[in-house]
């Protein structure tokens, strides 16, 4: 038996998000009685567009702090929403833009390349995480160029592989004032991958130790393979990917460790495929590299969608009793924000 399992937790969704980009028009429009407004704008990126949403304090003291949102692995569009039953209310990007934009910051949120209102289709077989972090630095831009916003104040919340480009971007540009990661990568993406497949053969039923170690055995296989440049046209499609390539040799940690920007990491405790150890191993890294300005905070009993869970696992996710991150959550992200942004009413 030759699959390879933590493909579709990392990667294999991209095909249905990019089908869910292609869904009728959202109405991306404020609620009725919202102390903020919310504007479409086009971002000149690469070779092509981006659409997103700018929300915007209609009575907080001008220039503006912005929040910039990264959605996480496949081509998401702005709100973050995910393929599964029941979770069709889950929008994470769009309950962070309107609770923080409640807080008097405003906040932009962009469809990935390829996907809802944005061009860059024909780009996708060979972005990476790297080109994705190059349409981040491309919205930093466009809000730099808006009056309504304080280019001194800008900060990224980025969730997933979000949590893991926010830093590329800080690292390179210390301009940005502070990032958020929500459940970033902490480690290689070849060791996230094999947790990933250990944890899903273990929760699997029917696995027996033989077609365990067959399992793991390919997927080490093909790492290998990946990592050195050998041929790679036995193993799936989703392989020869050079995002995959990246993913499996980027180390987020030498990254972090060059953001001088205030940090606050969040995570929650039953993540399974960004575990919890991982925020400190970000910690750790960005204390190292001589930031003295880092904030972890572990949320009990929550997912890698950072909802409320039983066991984390991505079987459980069609069976949550919510689609709403908690209260909690928006809370302690926005009050450090206010804080590291110097938010004026």
């Amino acid at each position: 038996m030759k699959s390879l399992v933590p493909l579709l937790l990392v990667i294999g969704l991209t095909s249905i998000a990019i089908a869910q980009g292609n869904k009728p028009t959202i109405d991306y429009s404020a609620p009725a009685n919202a102390t903020f407004t919310a504007e479409e704008v086009t971002i000149p990126a690469k070779g092509y567009t981006l659409a997103g949403t700018l929300l915007l304090p209609k009575n907080a003291k001008r220039p503006l702090p912005v929040v910039l949102t990264i959605t996480g692995s496949g081509q998401e569009t702005r709100d973050e929403p995910v393929p599964f039953p029941h979770l069709e209310g889950y929008k994470p990007m769009r309950q962070i833009a309107e609770a923080l934009a409640s807080r008097g910051i405003a906040v932009l949120r962009v469809d990935d390349r390829g996907v809802g209102g944005s061009g860059g289709r024909d780009t996708l077989m060979t972005a990476t995480s790297s080109s994705f972090a190059d349409d981040v630095r491309a919205e930093v831009a466009y809000l730099r160029t808006r009056s309504e916003i304080d280019p001194k104040r800008i900060a990224l919340v980025g969730h997933s592989e979000g949590g893991m480009i926010a830093p590329m971007v800080a690292a390179s540009d210390p301009q940005i004032a502070a990032i958020v990661s929500m459940a970033g990568d902490g480690k290689r993406g070849d060791l996230i991958s094999m947790d990933q497949i250990k944890d899903a053969l273990d929760h699997a039923p029917g696995v027996t130790p033989e077609i365990r170690a067959q399992q793991i055995a390919f997927e080490q296989e093909a790492i290998n393979a990946v990592q050195s440049g050998a041929d790679l046209s036995k193993y799936p499609a989703q392989v020869r990917l050079p995002w995959l390539k990246e993913f499996w040799t980027y180390d987020p940690q030498a990254t972090i460790r060059k953001v001088r920007q205030p940090i606050l990491l969040m995570q929650g405790s039953l993540d399974r495929q960004i575990t919890p150890e991982q925020a400190g191993m970000l910690e750790q890294a960005a204390r190292e590299g001589g930031n003295k300005d880092v904030t972890k905070q572990i949320f009990p009993n929550l997912n890698h969608l950072f909802l409320p869970a039983k066991t984390g696992t991505v079987d459980e996710y069609s069976s949550l009793a919510t689609s709403a991150i908690g209260d909690d959550v928006l809370k302690i992200m926005g009050d450090w924000l206010v804080i590291k942004l110097k938010v004026k009413r």
